[in-house]
């Protein structure tokens, strides 16, 4: 009897770990299909993406510049699996060397990667400057949402009473 509550209590702890990992994979997923969406939107417009809000950033080294991988990556690195995202050969997208050493100037000209003030993910960062995530405690329209709705229903009260006349 103690092993039947054992299987099920272990039946139990699976399928909850499945559940979690599940909705943690469909996190990164809708991000990584965001991401996508806003660089097609990009250089459709013929906008390029500096800051690379649309790829992945890489961590950056010393004497090199930082380089920015597709959105779909997960991680801009050379980890393991880095030449086959998604089924699909990704090496000059997702490995961050094979990327750096697709700049152009390095790389002949029908296959370099621009730098990204001139192009979307995968690019190349500007040099000299070093890219990071924005401070997670930066006030941002999420913490301060009640105030903004509080100003604006003024601002729509104030422009909806007529004037008084004198």
């Amino acid at each position: 009897q103690i092993m039947v509550l054992s299987c099920k209590t272990a039946t139990i702890i699976a399928a909850a770990l499945l559940v979690l990992q599940s909705r943690v994979e469909g996190a990164r997923r809708s991000e990584a299909v965001r991401k996508m969406i806003a660089a097609r939107n990009l250089e459709f417009a013929g906008l390029p993406d500096p800051k690379c809000h649309t790829g992945v950033v890489a961590m950056k080294e010393k004497g090199k510049s930082q380089v920015c991988c597709a959105g779909y990556c997960g991680e801009c690195s050379d980890y393991p699996t880095c030449m086959s995202v998604r089924g699909q050969n990704s090496t000059f997208a997702c490995c961050k060397t094979q990327v750096f050493e697709r700049r152009c100037g390095s790389a002949p000209a029908n296959v370099c990667l621009k730098k990204c003030t001139e192009a979307v993910p995968p690019c190349i960062m500007e040099e000299g400057e070093t890219f990071k995530a924005p401070d997670p405690k930066m006030r941002t329209a999420g913490t301060d949402c009640n105030k903004a709705v509080e100003d604006w229903r003024k601002k729509v009260a104030a422009a909806v009473k007529p004037k008084k006349r004198l």
